[in-house]
């Protein structure tokens, strides 16, 4: 069945000078996977040309002029932008048109949308508590300044303890009776004494109060206490961003991984420097409750795009519902089926290649060092991995040629949690037991050494103030022991970029004519997984349609077994 292409503007049909050269093309090469026009303008003249020009009368140039194409059961909508070199004469205009609600009109708006300006039109919601410490890089030097001065405070102590025993000594000898008739004792004596050890028992007092001071100052100086910030959910961030920009948005991948937190880098929020505010009194937020301008997500497409790369996704925009899942997520859903001709028929068989385009040899996954957090410098574990293609069985090594390199880097840092206390917080935690001895023996209450414990399982950074935006896995607002194994680059990989292995990827690509019919060719729009008459699974790579043919030019792949010669091996 022959399809005729319909075209309208505002509504009304026209017919375009160049409508005989218009087509439809699908390239899913990409992430725009929708129907689009195979030329990027039109030339229109008579009642389309009086149309433009109303338009530019009545609202200006900044604004497009709606554009349908009809072709059967198939309507898609564009609009004509004037904002792109339109070239008018006295008679005509050409002009391009775009893709109306398209992924990459989307992008191009999510691009440029920022958190802040949603957070001035509707508040972002959904913030809560992320629990941080501070490891600093210089802790052994502050552990020997702590234990020099609780050494020097110590000596005092014990001098002053010494001093209370003898002026007891004195006091006993000053009350015993002088041998006589009768036995006397010296009033000016016990008068003394009792002067004496209460100045002994104060200085005693005081210098317990100044020695458990010191300890407070000194572990919060070394192990500064458990302070917060900001994290959001990130599928909760795209949700909002999305609904901003008009849209819904979906994904089964973030679903399953439901702890992947965004935490925004700090920011100082008032007047003074940080370095003019005392940590132990810092008690306020440092970073916004969404990523600010200093993020590295810093739009909703910038987020779109990290957690793409994360999940090694695609986009797609169907309905009015914006969807991230990872690339392959839609094969399994397709049911539609295409006669598999064969592209050339003279010879009854097929013409193919092999995509070697995606072939690689290194593969490479990594997160972003953060040179303020010297946790990203000295934790390897979780921050990278990779991989290289190597044959399995060889006949002349030197006749071997696997190449490429896919390097996959999201610029996120991890988040590193606090497994184990370190060596200096083990000795400060020594300390910390003994001021809480002597107060609580003295009948005070301190839980110092409580303080130093319960740094267990929290987020850990170097200094108050990092560079780089952290990617977490949150679970109550911390990070679970095991969390390397939802965020980690390793299993990164094995639960989302494993499917790319040379092995279980090689594909042909072949080029053939297929009859053509509208309702097929809507079925495409949102999937472009296929199979043919013997139930080879087909992923359409291009589709391109003349007006009024009554055949479509593909381009397809199809999955070979001729890469099982290969390996992946794991380097990191």
């Amino acid at each position: 069945m022959v399809a005729e292409m319909k075209h309208f503007i505002n509504g009304i049909e026209i017919r375009p000078l160049n409508a005989d050269n218009i087509g439809i093309r699908l390239d899913f090469t990409g992430d725009a996977e929708e129907a689009q026009l195979n030329v990027d303008s039109v030339v229109l003249s008579n009642e389309a040309y009086s149309i433009v020009n109303a338009s530019i009368e009545n609202i200006g140039l900044f604004e497009g002029v709606p554009y349908r194409i009809e072709m059967g059961t198939l309507s898609i909508d564009y609009f004509v932008n004037l904002t792109e070199n339109a070239q008018f004469t006295d008679i005509t205009v050409e002009c391009k048109i775009q893709k109306r609600r398209a992924v990459d009109w989307f992008m191009t708006q999510a691009n440029s949308t920022r958190w802040e300006l949603i957070n001035k039109t509707t508040l972002i919601t959904g913030a809560f508590d992320v629990p941080y410490i501070i490891v600093k890089d210089n802790q052994i030097e502050l552990l020997v300044m702590t234990s020099l001065a609780t050494a020097s405070m110590t000596i005092q102590l014990a001098q002053a303890v010494q001093d209370l025993q003898t002026t007891i000594s004195q006091g006993i000898q000053a009350s015993t009776p002088n041998v006589g008739v009768p036995p006397s004792v010296d009033a000016g004596d016990i008068i003394a004494f009792a002067l004496n050890l209460a100045a002994q028992i104060i200085k005693l007092a005081v210098i317990i109060a100044a020695l458990i001071v010191l300890l407070k100052q000194l572990i919060e100086l070394i192990v500064p206490k458990v302070r917060y910030l900001n994290g959001q959910k990130a599928k909760n961030l795209l949700v909002q961003g999305c609904a901003f920009l008009g849209h819904q948005f979906s994904s089964t991948a973030l679903d399953g991984l439901s702890g992947l937190t965004i935490l925004p880098v700090p920011l100082v929020q008032t007047n003074n420097s940080i370095f003019d505010i005392l940590l132990g009194n810092a008690t306020s937020y440092y970073n916004k409750k969404y990523p600010s301008a200093s993020d590295s997500v810093s739009t909703v497409g910038s987020l779109i795009m990290e957690v793409k790369k994360i999940i090694n996704g695609r986009v797609k925009l169907i309905g009015n519902t914006i969807h991230l899942e990872r690339h392959d997520y839609w094969y399994n859903l397709s049911s539609q089926s295409v006669v598999n001709t064969l592209n050339l028929q003279d010879r009854r068989e097929n013409s193919f290649t092999y995509n070697f385009g995606e072939m690689w040899k290194r593969y490479y996954l990594h997160y972003q060092l953060d040179m303020s957090d010297m946790h990203t410098l000295d934790k390897i574990q979780g921050m990278q991995t990779e991989r290289s293609t190597e044959p399995i069985n060889i006949i002349n090594a030197d006749l071997v040629t696997i190449k490429g390199s896919v390097d996959i880097a999201p610029l996120l840092s991890l988040g590193y949690r606090k497994e184990k206390l370190n060596y200096a917080e083990n000795k400060l935690l020594t300390l910390a037991t003994f001021g809480d001895s002597v107060v609580n023996f003295l009948g005070g209450n301190s839980s110092l050494a409580s303080s130093i414990s319960a740094r267990i399982g929290v987020l850990q950074i170097s200094q108050q103030h990092y560079t780089n935006t952290k990617l977490l896995y949150t679970v109550g607002g911390k990070q679970p022991a095991n969390y390397l194994d939802f965020i980690g680059a390793t299993a990164i990989y094995n639960n989302f970029h494993a499917i790319n292995q040379v092995k279980e990827n090689l594909k042909t690509i072949h080029k053939s004519t297929i009859p053509f019919s509208p309702k097929q060719f809507n079925a495409l729009l949102s999937n472009n997984v296929v199979y043919d008459e013997v139930g080879n699974q087909l992923e359409i790579i291009n589709f391109d349609y003349v007006n009024s043919s009554a055949s479509a030019e593909i381009e397809y792949t199809m999955r070979s077994d001729k890469g099982n010669n290969t390996k992946t091996v794991t380097i990191l």
